[in-house]
């Protein structure tokens, strides 16, 4: 399952990988789809481990540009036993408006 065309463009012809791409409002910015259809797709679906991207890593808080894209981030963290969070070197010491993942909430593995 995935939020980002992007994501699914790049796995679309693995034969050995079933894809479901979540609808909604399509941000073109980040190439993923937000918003309550994607939120509520999201909930329905069972979910074994979340591959999450973050714009800022402060003082162990994990944060985002964009309040959909934080929102449907929570949603998945909230629903899942393994994540994953996806950064490089340049989004330490950042904070943005929306938190995904905050230290002492929801752990990162």
């Amino acid at each position: 399952m995935t939020k980002s065309l992007s994501v699914f463009n790049l796995l679309e012809t693995r034969e050995d990988c079933d894809l479901c791409l979540v609808g909604g409002m399509y941000r073109r910015r980040t190439a993923a789809f937000v918003g309550p259809t994607a939120e509520d797709t999201l909930r329905a679906l069972g979910i074994d481990a979340a591959f999450i991207g973050a714009n800022g890593i402060l003082d162990g808080d994990v944060s985002t540009s964009n309040m959909d894209e934080g929102r449907i981030q929570q949603l998945a963290f909230s629903k899942v036993d393994t994540r994953y969070l996806i950064a490089d070197s340049s989004r330490i010491g950042r904070r943005y408006i929306c938190p995904p993942c905050r230290r002492g909430g929801t752990a990162l593995q």
